[in-house]
Protein backbone atom coordinates (compact mmCIF):
# COMPACT_ATOMS: atom_id res chain seq x y z
CA UNK A 1 0.00 0.00 0.00
CA UNK A 2 3.06 2.00 0.09
CA UNK A 3 2.82 2.80 -3.71
CA UNK A 4 -0.61 3.89 -3.19
CA UNK A 5 -0.05 6.03 -0.16
CA UNK A 6 2.21 8.24 -2.69
CA UNK A 7 -0.84 9.02 -5.05
CA UNK A 8 -2.23 12.43 -2.50
CA UNK A 9 -3.95 13.93 -4.83
CA UNK A 10 -6.47 11.23 -6.00
CA UNK A 11 -9.41 11.78 -4.24
CA UNK A 12 -13.64 10.71 -4.67
CA UNK A 13 -14.60 14.53 -4.71
CA UNK A 14 -15.48 14.64 -1.10
CA UNK A 15 -12.76 13.07 1.01
CA UNK A 16 -8.63 12.91 0.28
CA UNK A 17 -7.08 9.94 -1.06
CA UNK A 18 -5.03 9.84 2.15
CA UNK A 19 -8.45 10.13 4.28
CA UNK A 20 -9.84 7.11 2.08
CA UNK A 21 -6.21 5.06 2.69
CA UNK A 22 -6.53 5.76 6.55
CA UNK A 23 -9.83 4.15 6.77
CA UNK A 24 -9.33 1.45 5.02
CA UNK A 25 -5.89 0.33 7.00
CA UNK A 26 -7.91 0.96 10.42
CA UNK A 27 -10.27 -1.58 9.22
CA UNK A 28 -8.73 -4.25 8.20
CA UNK A 29 -4.39 -5.79 7.84
CA UNK A 30 -5.01 -7.56 4.41
CA UNK A 31 -3.17 -6.19 1.18
CA UNK A 32 -6.30 -7.91 -0.93
CA UNK A 33 -8.84 -6.84 1.14
CA UNK A 34 -7.72 -3.01 1.50
CA UNK A 35 -7.56 -3.13 -2.26
CA UNK A 36 -11.07 -4.66 -2.79
CA UNK A 37 -12.46 -1.90 -0.31
CA UNK A 38 -10.97 1.14 -1.77
CA UNK A 39 -11.63 -0.51 -5.75
CA UNK A 40 -15.51 -0.16 -4.12
CA UNK A 41 -15.18 2.93 -2.68
CA UNK A 42 -13.55 4.90 -5.61
CA UNK A 43 -14.43 2.82 -9.07
CA UNK A 44 -18.44 3.84 -8.81
CA UNK A 45 -17.81 7.42 -8.31
CA UNK A 46 -14.39 7.67 -10.94
CA UNK A 47 -16.82 5.89 -13.30
CA UNK A 48 -20.06 8.55 -12.35
CA UNK A 49 -17.50 11.52 -13.09
CA UNK A 50 -16.29 9.82 -16.56
CA UNK A 51 -20.35 9.36 -17.62
CA UNK A 52 -21.12 13.08 -16.45
CA UNK A 53 -18.27 14.29 -18.26
CA UNK A 54 -18.85 12.37 -21.75
CA UNK A 55 -22.96 13.44 -21.61
CA UNK A 56 -21.37 16.99 -20.91
CA UNK A 57 -19.41 16.84 -24.09
CA UNK A 58 -22.24 15.49 -26.11
CA UNK A 59 -24.01 17.96 -24.96
CA UNK A 60 -22.08 20.86 -26.03
CA UNK A 61 -21.55 18.70 -29.12
CA UNK A 62 -25.32 18.07 -29.83
CA UNK A 63 -25.85 22.33 -29.29
CA UNK A 64 -23.13 22.81 -31.34
CA UNK A 65 -24.68 20.94 -34.90
CA UNK A 66 -28.23 22.59 -33.85
CA UNK A 67 -26.48 25.65 -34.29
CA UNK A 68 -24.86 25.06 -37.32
CA UNK A 69 -28.27 23.70 -38.74
CA UNK A 70 -29.93 26.34 -37.93
CA UNK A 71 -27.29 28.38 -39.92
CA UNK A 72 -27.63 26.61 -42.85
CA UNK A 73 -31.53 26.61 -42.66
CA UNK A 74 -31.28 30.50 -41.83
CA UNK A 75 -28.89 30.41 -44.57
CA UNK A 76 -30.99 29.05 -47.28
CA UNK A 77 -34.24 31.00 -46.07
CA UNK A 78 -32.06 33.82 -47.07
CA UNK A 79 -31.06 32.37 -50.58
CA UNK A 80 -34.43 31.75 -51.29
CA UNK A 81 -35.74 34.53 -50.47
CA UNK A 82 -33.46 36.53 -52.09
CA UNK A 83 -34.43 34.27 -55.23
CA UNK A 84 -37.85 34.86 -55.00
CA UNK A 85 -37.16 38.60 -55.16
CA UNK A 86 -35.18 38.18 -58.02
CA UNK A 87 -37.26 36.32 -59.71
CA UNK A 88 -40.00 38.72 -59.17
CA UNK A 89 -38.29 41.79 -60.05
CA UNK A 90 -37.29 39.72 -63.49
CA UNK A 91 -40.80 39.12 -63.95
CA UNK A 92 -42.16 43.09 -62.85
CA UNK A 93 -39.41 44.00 -65.32
CA UNK A 94 -40.76 41.72 -68.57
CA UNK A 95 -44.08 42.64 -67.31
CA UNK A 96 -43.30 46.22 -67.61
CA UNK A 97 -42.04 45.89 -70.92
CA UNK A 98 -44.65 44.57 -72.38
CA UNK A 99 -46.79 47.09 -71.36
CA UNK A 100 -44.56 49.57 -72.56
CA UNK A 101 -44.19 47.59 -76.19
CA UNK A 102 -47.77 47.19 -76.22
CA UNK A 103 -48.20 50.75 -75.50
CA UNK A 104 -45.66 52.03 -78.40
CA UNK A 105 -47.50 49.64 -80.96
CA UNK A 106 -50.56 51.39 -79.61
CA UNK A 107 -49.10 54.73 -80.44
CA UNK A 108 -47.87 53.85 -83.70
CA UNK A 109 -51.03 52.07 -84.92
CA UNK A 110 -52.80 55.74 -83.33
CA UNK A 111 -50.22 57.92 -85.32
CA UNK A 112 -50.78 55.56 -88.62
CA UNK A 113 -54.55 56.17 -88.40
CA UNK A 114 -54.37 59.43 -87.85
CA UNK A 115 -52.07 60.24 -91.10
CA UNK A 116 -48.71 60.65 -88.82
CA UNK A 117 -46.66 58.60 -90.03
CA UNK A 118 -44.29 58.75 -91.99
CA UNK A 119 -44.40 62.42 -89.84
CA UNK A 120 -44.63 65.45 -91.07
CA UNK A 121 -41.95 67.94 -92.21
CA UNK A 122 -40.35 70.88 -89.65
CA UNK A 123 -43.28 73.96 -90.09
CA UNK A 124 -41.27 76.69 -92.29
CA UNK A 125 -41.33 79.19 -89.42
CA UNK A 126 -39.70 76.95 -87.33
CA UNK A 127 -37.30 76.24 -89.75
CA UNK A 128 -36.57 80.28 -90.34
CA UNK A 129 -36.47 80.77 -85.91
CA UNK A 130 -33.06 77.82 -86.23
CA UNK A 131 -31.51 79.30 -89.07
CA UNK A 132 -31.81 82.96 -87.60
CA UNK A 133 -29.84 80.95 -84.21
CA UNK A 134 -27.12 79.97 -87.01
CA UNK A 135 -28.83 76.43 -87.13
CA UNK A 136 -28.28 73.74 -89.73
CA UNK A 137 -27.94 69.67 -89.61
CA UNK A 138 -31.58 69.58 -88.93
CA UNK A 139 -32.68 65.83 -87.99
CA UNK A 140 -36.28 64.40 -86.75
CA UNK A 141 -35.30 62.69 -83.05
CA UNK A 142 -38.26 61.66 -81.98
CA UNK A 143 -42.35 62.16 -82.63
CA UNK A 144 -44.34 60.81 -79.65
CA UNK A 145 -47.62 61.52 -77.65
CA UNK A 146 -47.25 63.48 -74.61
CA UNK A 147 -47.95 61.69 -71.19
CA UNK A 148 -49.16 63.30 -68.04
CA UNK A 149 -45.17 62.53 -66.46
CA UNK A 150 -44.39 64.96 -69.85
CA UNK A 151 -46.37 68.20 -68.12
CA UNK A 152 -45.91 67.81 -64.35
CA UNK A 153 -43.61 70.77 -63.23
CA UNK A 154 -42.68 68.57 -60.22
CA UNK A 155 -41.16 66.17 -62.20
CA UNK A 156 -40.10 68.86 -64.27
CA UNK A 157 -38.91 66.39 -67.83
CA UNK A 158 -39.54 65.84 -71.31
CA UNK A 159 -38.52 61.90 -72.15
CA UNK A 160 -37.40 60.57 -75.25
CA UNK A 161 -37.01 56.99 -75.14
CA UNK A 162 -33.76 55.82 -77.14
CA UNK A 163 -35.70 52.91 -78.41
CA UNK A 164 -37.96 55.24 -80.36
CA UNK A 165 -35.91 58.07 -81.16
CA UNK A 166 -35.35 58.21 -85.00
CA UNK A 167 -31.61 59.39 -85.42
CA UNK A 168 -28.36 59.94 -83.83
CA UNK A 169 -27.59 63.32 -82.69
CA UNK A 170 -24.73 63.18 -80.55
CA UNK A 171 -21.15 63.30 -80.93
CA UNK A 172 -18.62 61.34 -79.37
CA UNK A 173 -17.85 63.51 -76.37
CA UNK A 174 -21.46 64.54 -75.74
CA UNK A 175 -22.32 60.85 -75.88
CA UNK A 176 -19.36 60.33 -73.53
CA UNK A 177 -20.65 62.92 -71.30
CA UNK A 178 -24.17 61.12 -70.89
CA UNK A 179 -22.66 57.82 -70.38
CA UNK A 180 -21.20 59.60 -67.25
CA UNK A 181 -24.21 60.62 -65.87
CA UNK A 182 -23.06 63.97 -66.26
CA UNK A 183 -25.74 66.38 -68.11
CA UNK A 184 -25.21 69.47 -71.20
CA UNK A 185 -26.67 73.09 -71.51
CA UNK A 186 -28.82 73.04 -74.64
CA UNK A 187 -30.79 75.21 -76.83
CA UNK A 188 -34.52 74.85 -77.14
CA UNK A 189 -37.07 76.05 -79.27
CA UNK A 190 -40.74 76.34 -77.63
CA UNK A 191 -43.78 75.35 -79.64
CA UNK A 192 -44.44 79.25 -78.84
CA UNK A 193 -40.97 80.08 -80.55
CA UNK A 194 -39.51 81.48 -78.05
CA UNK A 195 -36.16 80.67 -77.15
CA UNK A 196 -34.64 79.00 -74.01
CA UNK A 197 -31.72 77.11 -72.36
CA UNK A 198 -32.46 73.69 -70.98
CA UNK A 199 -30.67 70.62 -69.76
CA UNK A 200 -30.09 66.84 -71.40
CA UNK A 201 -29.27 64.43 -69.68
CA UNK A 202 -29.26 60.36 -69.91
CA UNK A 203 -31.69 58.13 -67.40
CA UNK A 204 -32.67 55.21 -66.66
CA UNK A 205 -36.44 54.69 -66.47
CA UNK A 206 -37.94 51.82 -66.19
CA UNK A 207 -36.49 49.23 -67.77
CA UNK A 208 -35.54 51.06 -70.51
CA UNK A 209 -33.28 54.07 -71.32
CA UNK A 210 -34.34 57.79 -72.15
CA UNK A 211 -32.50 61.14 -72.93
CA UNK A 212 -34.39 63.73 -70.40
CA UNK A 213 -34.56 67.27 -71.09
CA UNK A 214 -35.03 68.78 -67.59
CA UNK A 215 -33.22 72.35 -65.98
CA UNK A 216 -35.64 74.96 -66.77
CA UNK A 217 -37.96 72.50 -68.32
CA UNK A 218 -40.95 73.75 -65.81
CA UNK A 219 -40.70 77.60 -67.33
CA UNK A 220 -41.36 75.89 -71.00
CA UNK A 221 -44.59 74.19 -69.55
CA UNK A 222 -45.76 77.37 -68.12
CA UNK A 223 -44.74 79.31 -71.21
CA UNK A 224 -46.62 76.87 -72.87
CA UNK A 225 -49.66 75.94 -71.05
CA UNK A 226 -52.16 76.32 -73.84
CA UNK A 227 -50.43 74.12 -76.34
CA UNK A 228 -48.68 70.80 -74.33
CA UNK A 229 -51.71 68.92 -72.94
CA UNK A 230 -51.89 65.14 -72.52
CA UNK A 231 -52.08 62.82 -75.54
CA UNK A 232 -50.47 65.71 -77.84
CA UNK A 233 -48.58 65.03 -80.75
CA UNK A 234 -45.67 66.45 -80.71
CA UNK A 235 -41.74 65.96 -81.91
CA UNK A 236 -38.35 66.83 -81.03
CA UNK A 237 -35.99 67.82 -83.48
CA UNK A 238 -31.89 68.94 -83.27
CA UNK A 239 -30.05 70.91 -84.94
CA UNK A 240 -26.41 72.53 -84.05
CA UNK A 241 -25.50 75.74 -83.84
CA UNK A 242 -22.24 77.59 -85.91
CA UNK A 243 -19.81 78.11 -85.28
CA UNK A 244 -19.29 75.96 -82.08
CA UNK A 245 -21.76 72.93 -83.16
CA UNK A 246 -23.92 73.98 -80.11
CA UNK A 247 -26.28 71.14 -80.00
CA UNK A 248 -30.01 72.39 -80.10
CA UNK A 249 -33.78 71.04 -79.83
CA UNK A 250 -36.76 72.18 -81.54
CA UNK A 251 -40.04 71.18 -79.54
CA UNK A 252 -42.85 71.48 -81.71
CA UNK A 253 -46.70 70.55 -81.52
CA UNK A 254 -48.00 68.33 -83.77
CA UNK A 255 -51.88 68.28 -83.02
CA UNK A 256 -53.72 68.96 -79.97
CA UNK A 257 -54.10 66.98 -76.93
CA UNK A 258 -57.02 66.91 -74.46
CA UNK A 259 -58.69 69.65 -74.15
CA UNK A 260 -59.47 70.92 -70.26
CA UNK A 261 -56.98 68.57 -68.87
CA UNK A 262 -55.21 70.95 -66.71
CA UNK A 263 -51.43 69.99 -65.36
CA UNK A 264 -50.05 71.41 -62.12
Amino acid sequence: MSKLASKEKIDDCNRSWLELLNDVEASTSSESEKLHKLTQMVLPKFVARLVAEKEEKMMIEKEGLKSCHEARVEGKQDYLTGKQKKQKTRGNKKKQQKINNQRKGQDWKKLMEMGLEPPPDMPQVFQDCIRDLGGSEIKLVIQKFLQVSDLRSQQNRLSMSLKQTRSLFLNEDEDRMLNAKRQMAVTLVEPCLSVSTVNLAKWSIGSSMSYIINGDYSKVLKNNRDSLKPNAVVQIWSFRIQPNSQLGFALIKVTDGEDGHVIN
